[in-house]
């Protein structure tokens, strides 16, 4: 299938007005159908950092000083990579008010999987958190991020071009998540973060790399979805979908209609 050339990366990355593929199921008939929409979007996601390739390597600068490489985990541990930003609130609600939350499975998890939150431009800019101008803005932001959510993992602050969004995925992705082995494998992607998805891709991870150490064989298999996200549905997090957006300034008919939120009014 083509790709759709309105979906291509925005003329000005930090822009007032990003795009979004949340018009795919925006826009789909009820019944569980699926617009035209999703074709281009598979298409569209698949086309960058596919399912089985090396991932792309990045290093750049960790919240706190310093800065963070992802080769550096190499036949080391897994990585997950969450790219996400203030002005977002998946972003954000999936960091710690979700349950599971980012930070309860890497509690669980972090022997085995290191986790990386990549911040990008923001996601749905508004009147009151609005495009990134320079490196200061994404790290003030960032900082607000971990004020409010105490990230417990690596937040790595991506360059104000977004580099490595864009060697990762079409930006119009806002908040995509990657899995990457010891190897440096892209095992699991997926075009939207939702927690609730990622207990069993973890323990499967795990497993994979426990057993890639001593068997020479190792039996594995291939699959693809289209689900349904837990987190707008949730009720704390469809509370804080609210706070967020009145602290971003950001009206609700400017996100188009949003699961959870627009059900309260039927």
């Amino acid at each position: 299938m083509e790709i759709d050339h309105r979906y291509t990366p925005d003329e000005t990355y930090n822009t007032p007005t990003p795009g979004s593929w949340s018009r795919a199921w925006q826009s789909d008939p009820m019944g569980g159908e699926l617009n035209e929409e999703w074709g281009r979007l598979i298409d569209t996601f698949r086309s960058t950092a596919p399912l089985g390739s090396l991932a792309p390597d990045f290093e750049q600068e960790r919240l706190g000083g310093g800065t963070w490489r992802l080769s550096d985990l190499l036949g080391k541990k897994s990585v997950l990579i969450v790219f996400g930003c203030y002005a977002c609130p998946p972003c954000v609600t999936n960091v710690r008010t979700s349950n599971p939350s980012l930070v309860s499975l890497y509690e669980i998890y972090k022997q085995d999987i290191e986790f990386c939150y990549v911040y990008t431009r923001e996601a749905h800019p508004g009147q009151k958190i609005v495009p990134h101008t320079s490196m200061e803005d994404k790290r003030r932001l960032a900082q607000r991020l971990q004020d409010e959510e105490q990230l417990t993992f690596p937040l790595v602050i991506d360059d104000i071009e977004g580099t490595t969004q864009r060697s990762y995925v079409d930006p119009h992705f806002n908040n995509p998540v990657f899995l990457v082995n010891r190897a440096g494998i892209i095992s699991y992607k997926s075009a939207w973060l939702d927690s609730s998805e990622l207990p069993q891709v973890l323990e499967d991870q795990v497993l994979w790399d426990k057993r890639s150490q001593t068997d020479k064989t190792i039996k594995k298999t291939f699959s693809e979805r289209i689900r349904l996200l837990h987190e707008p549905f949730d009720g704390n997090c469809n509370a804080r979908i609210k706070r967020l957006m009145g602290e971003i300034g950001l009206a609700q008919a400017a996100m188009g209609a949003i699961p959870g939120v627009d059900s309260e009014k039927m």
